[in-house]
């Protein structure tokens, strides 16, 4: 059990989402508070394009989460997220000759391995958020997790590279920094699938093999995994907002009224609908309200899900056959409550298809929105956090009081002696090779 508190904050192309959640007695995640605050025309595809409005979003979602934390002397920390097409995930092979091959593959071995195949990515780009191993292969030995302990001469490392634009980095920085209060401060910096995945995904689905599909308002995130670990992501310019568009200008509606629609009687199938409901739209300014077809308004969004269906099998395509991820497409996000969207992908991509919830414990002061996927990547950011904890064991006596310092780059591991962050308190150890999160994002 855990006792940290910890903050996971989604900020999203809508909504900036806050969490504060622990581990209780029985080692579950418990949500003890959360809060939101609208980020609409300050986030545009995940990029933030209004410093100011966004800073002050945050700030708002991070003040109605504060009643619930537990004394004011206390620092509470938290995990962000970075989103956006800007973001790279490419694989990367490292290959070292063994001075001597005799000896056995040691976990020292393996830490060193991973951190000079950083060195190189560093070269092109400052901004590396993740090095994920994939597998490792000693001489002609199969591919595996965890080579300590096999002997030979050379050893090969696959990794699964995760890089930012620093630029962009910086901004989000910017604004966290900006929204920071006396006692909620400094953080970690996760790519949000990674969250995500920690939040819905079980670990039988990411041994078998399934595609985690993040739908949000501004993007559509696409994450892969396989034997464990991510093989593949990637960040469309597709998310709920096109809707939004293709239902005002397919029914000659407000921008706002195409929202309310989509949210309230949008569904993604829509033979299910009865051709004579119909929804009235109030008129503006005292004038006559509007019938709209809700059946038309389905047809709309069923077309373009369809589009976006498609799009995720061209992207799982490129990995290898769909059919070999047997645990097929879980979809998260704020666009995954749309009704009956599980069953339109399913039936698009013939691959099972489920929507993901978090499986988390509900404390009586937070909503009961954080059951539903939107709230996926939030609540994620919190648990991987305790599984860094889990896979970590202490080189100092103390714990960490805030992680990071906002005056670092994402992927330096740079420290004063004012740094405690979560690299500096912690080594990791062997889980590390099963593809697990590392905190290259601290700031």
């Amino acid at each position: 059990m855990r006792n940290d508190l910890i903050i996971g904050l989604d900020i999203g192309s809508s909504f900036v989402r806050a969490v504060a959640g622990r581990q209780n007695a029985s080692g579950k995640l418990e949500i003890i508070a959360s809060g939101k605050a609208n980020t609409v025309g300050h986030i545009l595809r995940g990029e933030i394009v209004n410093i100011n409005k966004t800073s002050a979003a945050i700030a708002e979602a991070l003040k109605k989460i504060s009643g619930a934390l537990e004394g004011k002397n206390t620092d509470y920390y938290f995990s962000s997220n970075l989103s956006g097409s800007h973001i790279n995930v490419q694989p990367y092979t490292s290959i070292k000759v063994r001075k001597n091959p005799r000896e056995a593959v040691s976990l020292q071995e393996i830490h060193a391995l991973i951190e000079e195949a950083k060195k190189p990515v560093l070269e092109k780009n400052p901004c590396l958020l993740h090095t994920l191993p994939i597998g490792f292969k000693v001489d002609n030995l199969p591919t595996t997790t965890d080579p300590v302990g096999q002997i030979g001469q050379k050893i090969q490392a696959d990794f699964m590279v995760v890089t930012a634009n620093p630029d962009k980095y910086g901004l989000l920085v910017q604004c966290l920094v900006a929204a920071e209060s006396d006692h909620i401060k400094k953080g970690n910096v996760y790519f949000s699938p990674i969250a995500a995945s920690t939040a819905v995904l079980s670990p039988e689905e990411k041994e078998e093999g399934v595609v985690l599909v993040d739908i949000g308002s501004g993007t559509t995130e696409i994450s892969v995994y396989q034997n464990k670990v991510l093989v593949q992501a990637s960040v469309l310019n597709w998310g709920g907002d096109r809707l939004t568009e293709d239902i005002r200008i397919g029914l000659n509606v407000s921008l706002e009224n195409a929202e309310a629609l989509k949210t309230t009687f949008g569904s993604a199938i829509s033979k299910l609908i009865d051709i004579n409901e119909v929804v009235m739209i109030p008129g503006i300014a005292g004038r006559k309200p509007t019938p709209v077809s809700v059946k038309n308004l389905a047809i709309i969004l069923e077309e373009r899900l369809k589009e976006l269906a498609a799009k995720i099998v061209a992207e799982i395509s490129k990995i290898g056959d769909p059919q070999s991820f047997k645990s097929g497409i879980v979809l998260c996000g704020g666009g995954a409550q749309l009704p009956d969207i599980a069953e339109l992908f399913q039936k698009i991509t013939d691959l099972e298809c489920r929507v993901g919830v978090p499986m988390v414990v509900q404390n009586s002061q937070a909503s009961e929105e954080i059951h539903d996927p939107s709230f996926a990547t939030a609540i994620g950011l919190v648990q991987v956090y305790y599984e860094q904890l889990d896979q970590a064991i202490p080189t100092e006596e103390h714990e960490p009081t805030t992680i990071g310092d906002s005056s670092g780059d994402a992927g330096r591991s740079g420290g004063g002696k004012d740094k405690p962050g979560i690299k500096n308190i912690f080594s990791r150890v062997v889980d590390v090779l099963m593809g697990s999160n590392e905190a290259e994002g601290e700031y």
